[in-house]
């Protein structure tokens, strides 16, 4: 099999394409959604998604509270499915994400939550779905149909609904244009990125078990990057934000576990940059000292260029600091996983065991 014919290939291609059109998709809605979100009291957020969107709402959680003043929970759907908890979201924005926008257990979230009068957002890619009738307001991912099991394109639609939204109602207009503006740099990035996953799938193709680590606004890359390599690659991967995995998992690293670290590059201020480069370069020296084949992915220059004699690196050189670093993280991980998946005999569009839609209470 060539990658190249896969259906999950063909979707993440699409990624740029769905860039440039899912603004005229939900530009009234999202109008209307920030608009009745100010106007509500609402003091919090609360965020219903399993799995790929989960992570994407982790990636919301964090561009939310640095660019707003509300804070973002994750709702526990049992608490509301089985258990009948003494939950009220009356004064809480309350989101839903589901790429099938079928997820029962997210739809259970939203329609306690409209019983409760709460501001009700979904983030699906049907229309017609459950998800998207229920809530108040619904963002489109506009990516038309998947049909691989490893979703690819509308977790990057996620990403971008979830920035967009969080830059109106922080009314960040310069970000929400440049987000706008954005398909451009993806589709210039697009080869690079490419090149690079042929280089590193080709060597890690062999790996039974590792960690992908990242922190801060692209901690959500290092869930996602997990997920897709043990769903097509069978793989047994672990994501942690690295100020966790100081405490405890670190022990399990030797000089066959082979871990990715995703480095973001901070261009905020030039304080927050310092910071996180030293927090980064803290990673990956402990890494290297503990023996570990280590993956560098970063649109960092400086960080690229001082790893680059010691390990592996995948420099990508984007633009747009950090809240936009996920988006060609998002492509590089994709690409990783349906390459590696290929290379080892699987077909990444029918992973064993697993369908399309999964129904969870």
């Amino acid at each position: 099999m060539d990658y190249k014919t896969t259906l999950m290939w063909k979707e993440i291609s699409e990624t740029g394409r769905i860039f440039n059109e899912i603004a005229a998709a939900n530009e009234a809605v999202m109008a209307s959604a920030v608009k009745a979100i100010k106007a509500s009291g609402a003091t919090n957020f609360v965020l219903a998604g399993r799995g790929t969107s989960d992570h994407a709402l982790m990636y919301f959680k964090y561009v939310l509270e640095e660019k707003t003043g509300y804070t973002a929970s994750y709702a526990a759907p049992s608490i509301v499915t089985v258990f009948n908890g003494k939950l009220n979201y009356k004064h809480s924005v309350v989101v839903g994400c589901s790429q099938s926008g079928k997820a029962a257990d997210a739809l259970a979230v939203l329609e306690k939550a409209n019983r409760e009068g709460a501001v009700t957002i979904a983030i699906t890619n049907d229309e017609t779905s459950p998800m998207a009738k229920e809530a108040k307001y619904h963002l489109y991912c506009n990516c038309g149909p998947e049909k691989s099991v490893a979703a690819t394109k509308t977790f990057s639609a996620q990403l971008y609904l979830s920035l967009w939204l969080a830059n109106e109602i922080a009314g960040d207009k310069n970000e929400t244009e440049k987000l706008h503006g954005y398909y451009n740099c993806i589709n210039a990035l697009f080869p690079t990125i490419s090149e690079l996953t042929d280089k590193y799938s080709a060597k890690y193709k062999n790996t039974f078990s590792g960690f992908v680590l990242s922190r801060g606004i692209t901690y959500a890359i290092a869930n996602e990057q997990t997920l897709k390599l043990q769903e097509t690659c069978y793989i047994q991967m672990k994501g942690y934000a690295c100020s966790d995995f100081y405490h405890g998992p670190m022990a399990m690293v030797n000089d066959k576990t082979p871990v990715l670290v995703y480095c973001a590059h901070n261009t905020d201020a030039a304080s927050s940059e310092k910071l996180m480069r030293e927090d980064q370069e803290k990673c990956i020296d402990k890494m290297l000292s503990l023996g570990a084949p280590v993956l560098v992915i970063t649109d960092d220059k400086y960080i690229s260029e001082k790893y680059a004699e010691k390990t592996d690196v995948a420099y990508i050189p984007a633009d747009g600091g950090d809240r936009f670093s996920i988006f060609s993280f998002a492509l590089f991980a994709q690409m990783l996983a349906c390459k590696i998946s290929v290379a080892i005999g699987n077909n990444p569009d029918a992973p064993r065991a697993l369908k399309k839609i999964t129904i969870t209470k």
